[in-house]
């Protein structure tokens, strides 16, 4: 390890996040926005998503944060919040907080987007540095059961914890399970590129957030499921008419609706019957597909036609 990777390894260390004993002993003392921030980025780093020293809260970094906000909620509470970490990790020295205009912000209010150091940036781009780097983050600052839940939410395998020195409980099971669907929803909807499969739109703010979501096909109540050939990336109703089987897909990934088990109303009354026939929308690149080993148990099990 040479001084840069102590120096920035170190600096992970000592993130100085808000503190609440009544939140519980050792690691459950700690606010998770900093660490689980950090995390983002280096995930972000492993996707080549920082091009440059530059970084906004795009769609990518909110998805993640606000799916790996998932694994700390019984914990701390409240909702995802990206934008205090976001600006106060500035006075630490890993970015510059900046305002629209790029220049300084001295509020999480104005901070729009931040620069980074460019020696944080430049050891960003190492691979062993950001393995390290995930692996105290999770130690430092989470308890062990989300420490269970991060490590499946980031592919992290059994065989690769162990090497880590981390602890494998058998009592942590539902932290897992949130994990993986964590990952679920990141992959999917990262793999689609923010766009609904059913119609083509997306949709996301200036921090980030987004309208589309993963769905699964074969539910995963049923089948236990977060393989991401088992998701769909969709818009909120469209997801909410997938359950609920008044449309499907076929061998051939074309749209199936069943017209005669709901009915349509307001100007865009035919929103959904008019899709018929029609094939999914999958951007230029995107690779992921379901399988249709779950399209058919949702023709056979789900869609009312």
């Amino acid at each position: 390890m040479n001084a840069n990777q102590q120096l920035w390894l170190g600096r992970l260390q000592k993130l100085r996040p808000n503190v609440s004993n009544s939140r519980g002993n050792g690691n459950a003392r700690f606010a998770p926005h900093k660490p689980l921030l950090l995390l983002c980025i280096l995930d972000l780093a492993d996707s080549s998503e920082l091009a440059n020293q530059n970084l906004g809260k795009s769609p990518e970094l909110r998805l993640r944060f606000d799916s790996y906000w998932s694994l700390v909620q019984s914990r701390w509470g409240g909702r995802p919040g990206l934008d205090l970490p976001f600006h106060h990790l500035g006075s630490q020295g890993f970015w510059d907080p900046l305002r629209l205009d790029r220049k300084v912000s001295n509020s999480a209010d104005t901070t729009t987007s931040v620069r980074f150091n460019r020696d944080f940036f430049e050891i960003l781009q190492d691979a062993s540095f950001r393995r390290l780097a995930r692996f105290i983050l999770i130690r430092s600052w989470f308890p062990d059961h989300e420490q269970q839940g991060l490590l499946a939410a980031m592919g992290i395998g059994k065989a690769e914890a162990q090497k880590a020195a981390f602890k494998l409980r058998e009592d942590s099971q539902e932290y897992q399970s949130k994990g993986r669907d964590a990952r679920f929803r990141i992959v999917v909807v990262t793999q689609y590129r923010f766009s609904c499969a059913l119609t083509g739109y997306g949709c996301h703010t200036s921090k980030g957030a987004t309208l589309v979501e993963a769905a699964h096909v074969h539910a995963f109540s049923k089948s236990r499921n977060d393989n991401p050939d088992n998701g769909l990336a969709l818009t909120r109703d469209a997801h909410w008419m997938f359950d609920e089987g008044l449309w499907t897909v076929d061998e051939s990934k074309r749209v199936c609706v069943a017209p005669t088990v709901f009915t349509e109303w307001g100007p865009e009354a035919s929103w959904l019957k008019s899709r018929n026939g029609a094939p999914l929308h999958f951007l230029d690149g995107v690779m992921l597909r379901p399988s249709e080993e779950h399209l058919g148990w949702h023709r056979r099990n789900v869609f009312c036609g």
